[in-house]
């Protein structure tokens, strides 16, 4: 896989996160109720993928 390759899926697991994070997280606080926090351990490990595979591709060898 090219290093390209490999930091455009970093992009897509962050982008998964922020979706992740505005769905699961952000919405039970405006609606009062908790939020759970599953999808917030989910939302940081994409975020952790993102950022590792991001830096992955664009590692100068």
């Amino acid at each position: 896989m090219t290093k390209e390759a490999i930091k455009e899926i970093g992009k897509l697991f962050f982008d998964a996160a922020k979706i992740i994070f505005a769905v699961a997280i952000l919405t039970p606080l405006v609606k009062g109720s908790e939020a759970e926090i599953i999808p917030f351990i989910s939302a940081t490990a994409s975020v952790l993928i993102g950022i590792i595979l991001i830096n992955k591709g664009t590692k100068d060898e």
